[in-house]
């Protein structure tokens, strides 16, 4: 992992790099912009106990227009965030790196998809890229009891409840809200966050609970180790489709 030296990763020899990837920025009036990227850190490390590989710092900084309007998001173009992490992941690949498992803990990052197919596309089978984002199971463990809202997109009660048991010292329950707009995800193209939901929060934020946030990061952390493993098994098991092994 990050914190071991660079001859004691030599030694382990790993195969799969893990790279989480949060941002920074608004998550409602109860808690820190550092959000997604405390989670990103904390998921990673679980991810990485269950899988072992060489564990990267988690990304703090992504792409975040969605959340203009208040001061304190930070981001970057998407072409830009595009270059980077190719750069990233081919650094990987030239040291010997046949497998990297990107963790997307912030749902805004909508050019990361293009950015798995075509390393894919590129460099299957000698490299093979597997993503996964947390907020697509968010129904999932709701099916299961460990959540209750079925409408959060952010700073709702999953992500609340994740940082009262990561960092409660900065979560404020007491200025926590509930607020869901009359609009479907895909009116982020039109608007900003902050347009559809004026406090930041779209979901319950009051329920949130130290609780569920422990039982949601043990069991994203299990899926996520089971769902890379389904993924690189396929693309290893590929064969040849004339000229093409993507």
């Amino acid at each position: 992992m990050y914190w071991n030296t660079a001859d004691e990763i030599m030694a382990a020899d790993p195969e799969l790099a893990i790279i989480p990837v949060g941002s920074i920025e608004q998550h409602g009036p109860h808690m820190p912009v550092m959000t997604d990227w405390a989670v990103a850190s904390e998921l990673g490390k679980r991810v990485q106990a269950k899988l072992g590989g060489f564990l990267l710092p988690a990304l703090p900084v992504s792409t975040c227009r969605e959340q203009m309007g208040k001061k304190g998001a930070v981001w970057m173009e998407p072409p830009t965030f595009y270059n980077m992490m190719c750069d990233i992941v081919l650094s990987l690949k030239e040291q010997g790196f046949k497998k990297v498992l990107i963790l997307q803990c912030h749902g805004g990052i909508f050019i990361m998809t293009p950015i798995v197919r075509d390393l894919n596309a590129k460099y299957n089978p000698d490299l093979m890229v597997a993503l996964f984002d947390p907020i697509a199971i968010w129904p999932r463990l709701c099916r299961e009891g460990i959540t209750e809202d079925t409408a959060e997109l952010h700073a709702g009660e999953g992500e609340t409840s994740m940082m009262l048991a990561i960092a409660p010292e900065t979560v404020h329950m007491d200025r926590a809200v509930d607020f869901v707009p009359d609009v479907p995800r895909n009116y982020l193209n039109y608007g900003g966050v902050l347009r559809h939901c004026p406090a930041g929060v779209w979901g319950r934020a009051t329920l949130g609970a130290a609780d569920k946030g422990e039982r949601m990061l043990a069991r994203t952390a299990e899926i996520a180790a089971e769902e890379a493993e389904k993924a690189f098994a396929f693309m290893r098991a590929k064969e040849k489709l004339n000229y093409s092994s993507f």
